[in-house]
């Protein structure tokens, strides 16, 4: 079976509601999708053309100033193609996580590295906690009449929960791991 790159959706999916030119696309996934669906700026433009090209986007040039930018907008064809594809079952997901592979490899340095590299993934987890804040404040400000309001609180609900439980995890790893080193340093 031939393997359908995903990015196709993500930006179907960005485009269902409005037309968006490129910058604009990316710059909404950023703020949404970045967070369990990155994608950049080497997979959008290419993928705009092979979607224009497909007849999934119409792209039509607009001037802000004498500059000029592309903008694009789903046809039938892709909202029926995105549509098609929400109505799948999800594929089978095999995370890659550079920490716990390094982790997992953990006794070849010593402790103290990896228990910086962990401080140091607590932190950004923190920072993304409160990205996952402000971004559940800013979906309650959306009308409960707006159609993704749900989707997007159900959405953002599943980082804070993966954030929460890495969090916990995080610490849990750093305890022992200090408390491990303070046996060895008192034997």
């Amino acid at each position: 079976m031939k393997k359908v790159n995903k990015s196709r959706y993500a930006i179907l999916g960005m485009l269902f509601d409005q037309p968006l030119s490129g910058y604009e696309l990316r710059k909404r996934m950023l703020s949404s999708t970045t967070y369990f669906w990155n994608e950049t700026d080497a997979s959008v433009y290419p993928m705009l053309r092979i979607l224009e090209e497909e007849g999934m986007v119409t792209a039509k040039t607009e001037f802000v100033g004498k500059r000029a930018r592309k903008v694009f907008t789903i046809t039938q064809a892709g909202k029926d193609d995105v549509t098609a594809w929400l109505a799948l079952p999800a594929e089978q997901e095999h995370p890659r996580s550079e920490l716990l592979l390094k982790l997992f490899f953990g006794a070849f340095v010593c402790k103290e590295i990896t228990i910086k590299q962990l401080e140091q993934r607590l932190q950004q987890c923190q920072e993304t906690q409160k990205t996952f804040k402000t971004i559940e404040n800013e979906i309650a400000q959306a009308p409960d009449t707006h159609p993704q309001k749900l989707f997007w609180e159900l959405s953002v609900r599943r980082g804070t929960i993966d954030v929460e439980a890495t969090i916990t995890w995080l610490n849990e790893c750093l305890e022992r791991l200090k408390r491990n080193n303070e046996k060895k340093i008192q034997n």
